[in-house]
């Protein structure tokens, strides 16, 4: 049901916009598939992005467009799958074409779920994911790094947790390997983007 009331508002939003021509959508598309063609996907691990299945497209060390698929942690259900572009990109087509932004942002929905959601998904064994909505974004933000983690010694990821975040020392020090790497990771990819707060010195 959920699937079909997506699809007629998909299709009334197409029409209303009757102005998108069959050449229009496709140079749309056409530069998307250039957009990402100059892109690295970057698939952060789950444990260490807040239980969130994300998938970016990064130029430059800086994400040009994100999906973002939403899971409920107490049923494990889905119910909510989000595309996120830069402004500069849906604002460059809706000149250059002469159309309203949100037929371009239906397309380009359009266009992510058949394309890439629906390979993203099976990827994680989640089939059901896929894009309800895409939104413009100005936020600049900086690539998931997938940091080696052979470089740092436990006392070194303690220090660095200890001072970023509320963990206690004591219970950092009782972690294990794996899981003390993993939040080293998941709290330096949060302070480079200027998530979370710092411990007062």
């Amino acid at each position: 049901m959920k699937d079909l009331i997506r699809k007629v508002l998909r299709e009334e939003v197409s029409r209303r916009f009757s102005s998108g021509t069959s050449e229009k959508r496709d140079f749309i598309i056409k530069r998307l598939e250039d957009l990402l063609s100059d892109t690295t996907r970057v698939i952060p691990p789950l444990e260490e992005n807040y239980g969130i299945y994300n998938e970016e497209w990064c130029k430059n060390g800086k994400v040009v467009m994100e999906a973002r698929y939403h899971v409920d942690e107490d049923t494990d259900e889905f119910f909510s799958g989000d595309l996120f572009i830069n402004e500069d990109v849906i604002e460059f087509l809706s000149k250059m074409l002469q159309v309203r932004k949100p037929f371009i942002l239906n397309v380009v929905t359009e266009w992510y779920d058949e394309n890439y959601a629906s390979k993203f998904g099976p990827e994680v064994n989640r089939p059901e994911f896929e894009i309800f909505e895409t939104f413009e974004t100005d936020a600049k933000r900086k690539c998931y790094q997938m940091i080696n983690m052979d470089n740092f010694s436990r006392e070194e990821m303690i220090d660095y947790l200890d001072k970023e975040t509320g963990y206690r020392r004591n219970e950092l020090e009782e972690l294990p390997d794996d899981e003390l790497k993993s939040r080293y990771r998941s709290v330096y990819n949060s302070r480079l983007n200027g998530i979370g707060n710092r411990n007062p010195t």
